[in-house]
């Protein structure tokens, strides 16, 4: 196997998480400058992962008949455009339209690049080799919340601060794009199609998703993955919440006593006192989501150093979910920042290994011509659980924040007692897809 391809890959997805991460743990931020509350960002979130969920298996199944890489350039490409949209917004509108525009010309980049993996990699070795996308979240998240806030410090053409983030992020995807053309090569030359076009359509997913939950060999995994993602969306959509909302009154103390510490005699102006708050929410977010990004760093490149196949991808997706369960609990009554920061690094410890070992399962089971078609099921799943549950999310966290983390916590303790009737990885027969899927006529 050359690990080239791998390499280049990883540099690419690398790139483009340092962007993702950039704008993730900053958007409560541009939702309140906007006038926004939380439900607000719950509906944002809700209408990039719409999009995702209509495109994410059309684009998959455009990848297995033209090819891994026009489909991740296209991602590249939307990446540029919908950022730089998303630093120019003026309101809420603009900032909505642009969120909607990176959901549909995203959407193909997880699925393609899991595709790609599985088409370079031996059975035996394709959890490690997942586990490079989750390195490149983690190194994303490493690094990609630290520059965006350092960024968000300093305004470009007389723009707003905020919007230097995510500019920065456009050219950042743009330089990822040109990369990609002249380096990234194509790994998908079995390009037999996969299906009849009759099948093609916005519902698609649900489509995908139903012909999964039929195949024997699927069924396990991708149920799994559904509750442990539903289960997952509470920290994603409402963790930066959390932080902002649970600690305001400890944040705003320390903002009032080092300004006391300066100005003994002089009451700190409300809008001096306004930005000085806000800089120490970012501090604080995205400092969680570096330590958070860190330890996802070095789960994965565990991962990556065979622990599947040392433990069994099963036994990882059961000491996943359940490392998770018990860390959403500890986020959720988390008294402290500290606190917070050991539950999240346990977290992520526990995703580290869920993700990769999970996706390793489910695309074991697939041909190589169907690969890019089941991955953009399982993003499809996914991406229900990320419409359904921010909004909801969103508007508890508002009214506890607990409460959000306690009922994720439940979930992820179904995710377990699930994963627990997961076998280890074997080859499945080409019987094992049902007649009906999408991918029949491959057959």
């Amino acid at each position: 196997m050359k690990r080239s391809p791998l390499i280049l890959l990883f540099v690419t997805l690398f790139i483009d998480m340092l962007g993702f991460g950039m704008i993730l743990p900053l958007l409560p931020i541009y939702i309140t400058h906007y006038g926004g509350k939380p439900w607000i960002g719950g509906v944002l979130m809700a209408s990039f992962s719409l999009m995702q969920f209509l495109f994410s298996p059309i684009w998959g199944r455009a990848s297995d008949k033209y090819g891994r890489r026009p489909l991740i350039l296209l991602s590249l490409i939307g990446s540029a455009l919908s950022y730089f949209f998303f630093g120019m917004a003026g309101n809420l509108t603009v900032l909505f339209a642009a969120r909607v525009a990176c959901g549909i010309l995203t959407a193909a980049s997880i699925p393609t690049a899991q595709a790609y993996i599985a088409d370079v990699t031996p059975p035996e070795k394709r959890a490690g080799g997942m586990a490079i996308i989750g390195a490149a979240f983690g190194l994303g998240f490493a690094f990609g919340p630290l520059i965006g806030g350092a960024l968000g410090q300093y305004s470009l053409f007389g723009l707003s601060k905020l919007a230097t983030p995510a500019l920065f992020a456009s050219a950042l995807a743009m330089v990822n794009f040109v990369l990609a053309y002249f380096l990234l090569p194509e790994s998908h030359l079995d390009r037999s199609a996969p299906s009849t076009e009759s099948r093609r359509g916005p519902m698609e997913g649900m489509r995908s998703i139903q012909a999964t939950l039929r195949s024997p060999a699927l069924r396990k995994q991708i149920v799994v993955y559904a509750f442990a993602t539903f289960a997952f969306a509470a920290v994603e959509s409402c963790f930066s919440w959390l932080i902002i909302i649970r600690f305001h009154d400890a944040l705003l103390a320390e903002v009032v006593r080092a300004w006391h510490v300066g100005h003994p005699l002089l009451a700190m102006p409300p809008d001096k006192l306004q930005s000085t708050l806000e800089a120490a929410q970012t501090a604080a977010t995205t400092r969680i989501f570096g330590i958070v990004g860190i330890t996802v760093l070095f789960t994965q490149l565990a991962m990556m150093g065979g622990l599947g196949k040392k433990f069994g991808e099963n036994r990882l997706v059961v000491a996943g979910t359940l490392i998770q369960a018990f860390c959403l609990l500890g986020i959720a009554f988390a008294g402290s920042l500290p606190q917070l920061w050991v539950a999240s690094c346990l977290l992520s410890v526990g995703s580290g290994i869920l993700t990769p070992s999970l996706s390793a399962l489910l695309l074991q089971s697939a041909k190589p011509q169907e690969r890019g078609t089941i991955s953009g099921a399982q993003q499809s799943m996914g991406s229900l659980a990320r419409i359904v549950a921010p909004p909801i999310n969103n508007s508890l966290v508002a009214m506890n924040t607990a409460v959000p983390f306690i009922s994720s916590a439940v979930l992820m303790g179904v995710s377990f007692l699930l994963a627990l009737r997961l076998r280890p990885l074997e080859t499945a027969p080409a019987s094992d897809m049902p007649a009906g899927s999408p991918d029949a006529s491959a057959k």
